[in-house]
């Protein structure tokens, strides 16, 4: 970063706003790692995700005057994460690019994280097991779609089936994936 003579502030830096308390920034560090994998699981794609994470980040810090301190911080951060992912899609659509999520899935995204913001961890943990208890071959597709990003044409060409049988089972999986975690954190303790 290049320094200017004249302001003082770093040149290609945002300058702090006013209304920006040690708070916000506090709040804003400690839950990275949730909006990065809100956005990543809104989009599927590392590289799409931290594009909007980042532009997501520069739209919070703007917005900073409108947080209420001691309000939660996650939903109304989720909230914002939300409409730039929602953009994301629209102009991903515009360009008739591939989307993995369509808008009422980052709708349903956004109505688990608004529920309770204290269960993402556990959400993550049992997402984690109920990925586990998946057979190897769904496992693998699985992967192959979310992972390593393939298209349903590629995967199809590799495991030798066809689009709609592989449209079919990533349906299946999804809907026993969300019964799984749901069973899982309904089973689980409150601390």
């Amino acid at each position: 970063m290049i320094r200017s003579v004249r302001s003082g502030q770093f040149e290609g830096v945002m300058p702090i706003p006013d209304e920006v308390s040690e708070q916000f920034v506090s709040l804003l560090t400690m839950h990275q790692s949730q909006l990065k994998g809100f956005v990543f699981s809104a989009l599927g794609n590392r590289d799409d995700a931290q594009d909007v994470l980042q532009k997501t980040n520069l739209t919070l810090w703007k917005k900073a005057g409108e947080y209420r301190e001691g309000s939660p911080f996650l939903p109304w951060a989720f909230g914002v994460a939300r409409y730039e992912v929602l953009g994301y899609l629209r102009d991903r659509n515009r360009e008739r690019e591939r989307v993995v999520f369509h808008t009422d899935v980052v709708d349903m995204l956004c109505e688990i994280a608004d529920t309770d913001m204290e269960l993402w961890p556990d959400r993550q943990q049992a997402l984690h097991r109920c990925l586990e208890s998946l057979d190897d071959e769904t496992r693998h597709v699985f992967g192959m779609r979310y992972a390593d990003n393939l298209s349903l044409q590629q995967i199809a060409e590799t495991t030798n089936k066809t689009i709609d049988a592989i449209k079919s089972l990533m349906l299946r999986t999804r809907k026993s994936l969300k019964k799984c975690i749901d069973n899982r954190l309904a089973t689980t303790e409150p601390n």
